[in-house]
C-alpha cells in the first residue's frame, strides 16, 4: 500500500512539474471538442470535404468525426491519411460506430469509409504546425482532396 501511495505521489509531482514549468504544454481534460468532417462524392466520384481548414489549440482535446454519408462499397468509398498530424499528437481513442479502441498514444496509418457511416478519433495536438488530412477515392490515379489542420 505504501509503495502505491509513494508511486502516486511521485507521479503527481512529476505531472505538476511538467505542466507548471515555463513554456510547458497544458493538457485539457474532460470531454473532447467534436469536429465533423463530412466527405461527399462529387463529379466523377471525387471526394468533396465540407470544410477546408480546422484550427486547433495546442494541448486541446479534440475528436475528429470522419463522416461518409454516400459511400456504398470499395469503389465509392474514401481513404483518409494524416501521418504528420498523428505523429505530432497524443492519440486517445479510435471509434467506428459503437466500437471504441483505446490507443493511448499509439497510432494508426489510415481510415477508410467503404460504406456509409462514420469513424472518429480523439487526440491532443502536441506540436504547433500546419498539417494536412489527405482524402482520396479508390481510382487509379486517385482523385484527391485536402483539409488543412492548423495547430496554434
Amino acid at each position: 500500500m505504501l509503495k502505491r501511495l509513494t508511486f502516486a505521489g511521485v507521479a503527481a509531482a512529476g505531472l505538476l512539474a511538467f505542466t507548471s514549468a515555463p513554456g510547458a504544454q497544458q493538457i485539457i481534460l474532460g470531454a473532447p471538442q467534436d469536429i465533423f468532417l463530412t466527405v461527399t462524392t462529387g463529379t466523377a466520384g471525387a471526394p468533396v470535404p465540407d470544410i477546408t481548414e480546422i484550427v486547433l489549440n495546442l494541448g486541446g482535446y479534440y475528436r475528429i468525426n470522419l463522416v461518409c454519408p454516400d459511400a456504398q462499397n470499395d469503389d465509392t468509398g474514401f481513404h483518409f491519411e494524416m501521418p504528420e498530424l498523428l505523429a505530432n499528437a497524443h492519440l486517445r481513442v479510435v471509434s467506428v460506430q459503437d466500437i471504441e479502441i483505446y490507443m493511448q498514444g499509439m497510432t494508426f496509418r489510415a481510415i477508410e469509409c467503404d460504406e456509409a457511416g462514420a469513424a472518429r478519433f480523439s487526440f491532443h495536438p502536441m506540436r504547433r504546425g500546419v498539417y494536412e488530412i489527405y482524402i482520396r477515392d479508390h481510382l487509379d490515379p486517385p482523385q484527391e482532396a485536402f483539409v488543412q489542420v492548423v495547430v496554434e
